[in-house]
């Protein structure tokens, strides 16, 4: 989603938590701040009530969506901390075909 605020362009991405896989709460980001896919961001998990690495997915043109999120979380990829025991989540991916 593409929100245009006092001139400056804004796209919100959607983050989801390594732990238990549910939805977490959005952040705006102005065009130029934009992370690479699959961004890993401590954030607050509401479901888990702690402090956890939330992967961040922006739907729009982008190579990392839930789709692959959910994918990667299914294949077991991240480990108790939040991070990624491989760190190319396209392995993943590509496996999905088989």
């Amino acid at each position: 989603m593409v929100i245009m605020t006092s001139l400056r362009y804004f796209t919100e991405s959607s983050f989801y938590c390594t732990r238990c896989g549910s939805k977490g709460i959005p952040v705006r980001r102005s065009k130029g701040k934009k992370r690479e896919p699959g961004h890993l961001k401590k954030l607050f998990c509401l479901t888990c009530q702690d402090e956890v690495n939330h992967v961040e997915v922006q739907e729009a043109g982008s190579s990392y969506t839930y789709k692959e999120f959910k994918i990667e979380f299914e294949k077991g990829n991240f480990d108790k901390d939040g991070k990624r025991i491989v760190p190319s989540y396209k392995q993943f991916i590509s496996e999905k075909g088989r």
